[in-house]
């Protein structure tokens, strides 16, 4: 009798514990389906949103500032912003369900303006996101972003403006700009940006890019308001060469240290090379040039017996330098043997799948 008593206990105890897995597993069904369909909605709606972007129209940049009343008006900043440039700046940001009230427009603010919607670009982080706000007739909805945006769509403008007021006539068939923002201020009615602006102008040939010029200049450009209210391109200080090199960045600075610091080493080239890549990407794309981009093992020369570096004194950070096996091995050889010691190869940007040829200089 004892037995069969042990015998029904336990029976019990196994359909109870049973009962209990199967509503573990689910309730952990549920969670899962419900996860994924938040993500699929999700997706859904990124998907609208980016859709919604590309039929946008031509958009204007606006910038509020102080009025003679001292009430906050928008002025455009008169220069080229097209479509493709628009779809850069917002191409990574995410529409959120998220609505708030408007905020109060202030002096700076930076607005992206056109017939489909504007957007207020956010200046600061909160919680390590940029929230920018697409303004609406009543409320706001935020478009959150990793990227500072508001100084994305000014260095894009900005890089245009130098772009089409450049006097000399660069060689190469893809000539990139990029601009460095470090400062954007009113002074006596003028709006004013310190900036740092990177030239590079390349040739391709047989899938490879050519570096054949460029400058990285600090500059500061000066716009005026015109009859119509607006902001245009007045005047552009670069920086002195030689002696007056400094002290003409601290007279751009306004004698501020910690801004001229910025605009004097703003130029490391391992800083910019991340953006001169993107720039060129969609300089390429825009051209209408066809398989500029590789993947690593598939790079035009460079396919095998290479040499692959990822470290050295003058690496740059998100790059693999490539060199034919052969020509490092002799280069090596003579290292301590000649003033200086290198052979040819190429620079292969990781994020955009770039080779531009270069030169390897570091022996292990």
């Amino acid at each position: 009798m004892k037995k069969f008593k042990f015998i029904v206990i336990s029976l019990i105890a196994i359909i109870f514990f049973t009962g209990c897995n199967k509503n573990k597993i689910s309730n952990e069904e549920k969670i899962a389906e419900k996860k994924k369909i938040e993500e699929s909605e999700k997706f859904r709606k990124d998907l609208r949103y980016k859709e919604e972007l590309a039929r946008d129209k031509i958009s204007k940049l606006y910038i509020y500032r102080e009025n003679k009343k001292e009430k906050t008006q928008a002025s455009e900043i008169v220069g080229e912003f097209s479509t493709f440039d628009y779809m850069r700046v917002l191409k990574n940001s995410e529409l959120t369900d998220e609505s708030v009230n408007k905020s109060e427009n202030i002096s700076g603010d930076i607005i992206i303006s056109n017939p489909s919607r504007e957007i207020k670009l956010s200046r600061k982080k909160e919680d390590g996101i940029y929230k920018n706000e697409e303004i609406k007739k009543i409320s706001s909805v935020i478009i959150n972003s990793e990227e500072n945006l508001r100084d994305k769509a000014l260095g894009l403008l900005l890089s245009n403006q130098v772009r089409d007021i450049e006097t000399m006539k660069n060689p190469g068939d893809y000539q990139v700009y990029y601009t460095h923002l470090v400062k954007d201020f009113f002074e006596d009615g003028k709006l004013i940006f310190l900036a740092t602006v990177v030239n590079q102008n390349y040739s391709y040939k047989n899938g490879i890019f050519n570096s054949e010029s460029g400058y990285t200049s600090p500059m500061e450009l000066r716009y005026v308001l015109d009859q119509d209210k607006n902001f245009v391109l007045d005047e552009k200080i670069e920086a002195m060469d030689g002696a007056g090199y400094g002290p003409s960045i601290q007279k751009m600075a306004r004698g501020d240290d910690d801004i001229s610091g910025k605009l004097m080493f703003a130029g490391e080239v391992k800083e910019n090379y991340d953006s001169l890549m993107e720039e060129l990407f969609y300089k390429a794309q825009e051209s209408g040039l066809k398989d500029f981009t590789h993947k690593l093992e598939d790079i035009p020369g460079y396919e095998k017996d290479v040499v692959y570096i990822e470290k050295g004194p003058n690496h740059i950070p998100g790059t693999i330098e490539i060199a034919k096996k052969k020509d490092y091995e002799e280069a090596k050889e003579k290292v301590g043997k000649e003033n200086w010691t290198y052979c040819e190869g190429v620079v292969y940007h990781k994020a955009t799948g770039i080779a531009v040829k270069g030169i390897i200089d570091y022996f292990e």
